[in-house]
């Protein structure tokens, strides 16, 4: 994930990697792994600050709990052999008061932020019978690190159904609409790689205003379901009134089944949740532009 991790960061943040070989094997679902990698990076690049210079560093290892030790995680876990993945800033630091609450869904200090991420990794976390650590010193930064149990079973490589795909390089502008600013940048340099050519909005009345006054029509617009001002919801059924065969692909941070429900029966082309690979990324808009 190396390489859209450094996409999706400011250029003022330095990356470091510090990742020893032959770990335990954890049994877990890679694409949730992947959903606690993006949302800590991006979370530690925030912390930061887009116009600023600081460091992220991601880190993993072993870390053995005795019963005693185990009596201070969150949520409780058993004694035992854990891989622990932890990312660590130095950037604005979390004051105390509000470590308390960083995990609620919704909950967030950033005025554009939706408070989705930090609720999606204690969720997963949880899923997987691991624990959450939070450090903080405000001015400082932040340490976040994320313990699951090592597994006895060997670790074999398992190619997965998105690798060594080759697919034709995309054509056509899409439109991403999304407030919050690392992710536009993912998206856009995502899809500028595979060929397309992408235009940006931070809100739905921006959206709306490219979209009417483009002069060519976009092939796809990329969404998100949860903005300040109008909506995902209102933002998509305007642009669906100006153009009734616009295929709109909605992003969010909400499983399907939520993110989906309100848009019923209003012909969304599809919809990924974030944070999303580069991978995924493509092959959803591939399948769209060429079978939807």
């Amino acid at each position: 994930m190396s390489d859209l991790i450094h996409l999706s960061t400011s250029k003022g943040v330095s990356l470091q990697f510090e990742l020893p070989e032959s770990l335990p094997a954890v049994e877990a679902d890679a694409s949730q792994i992947q959903q606690i990698i993006m949302n800590l990076v991006i979370n530690a690049a925030e912390a930061i600050g887009m116009d600023e210079h600081g460091t992220v560093v991601v880190r993993t290892g072993v870390q053995d709990l005795d019963s005693e030790q185990v009596q201070s995680t969150v949520p409780k876990i058993e004694p035992g052999q854990y891989v622990f993945l932890e990312v660590r800033d130095n950037g604005c630091g979390i004051d105390e008061g509000v470590i308390k609450r960083i995990f609620d869904p919704f909950f967030t200090t950033k005025f554009t932020g939706r408070g989705l991420g930090l609720a999606a990794v204690w969720g997963i976390v949880r899923a997987h019978k691991g624990a959450v650590e939070v450090h903080s010193v405000c001015g400082q930064g932040t340490i976040f690190k994320v313990l699951f149990r090592a597994s006895p079973k060997v670790p074999t490589r398992v190619r997965t159904s998105l690798e060594g795909v080759q697919h034709p390089r995309g054509s056509g502008t899409i439109l991403v609409v999304d407030d919050e600013a690392v992710v536009r940048q993912v998206a856009k340099a995502a899809l500028e790689r595979s060929g397309y050519t992408v235009e940006l909005a931070d809100n739905g009345e921006t959206a709306i205003h490219l979209f009417q006054n483009a002069a060519e029509p976009f092939s796809l617009v990329l969404l998100d379901m949860t903005m300040p001002g109008l909506s995902g919801l209102e933002t998509f059924l305007q642009l669906k009134h100006v153009r009734p065969a616009v295929k709109v692909l909605l992003s969010s941070g909400y499983n399907e089944v939520e993110a989906t429900s309100r848009f019923e029966g209003e012909g969304l082309a599809g919809f990924i949740q974030k944070p999303y690979t580069a991978a995924a990324l493509d092959v959803k808009i591939n399948d769209i532009l060429r079978n939807g």
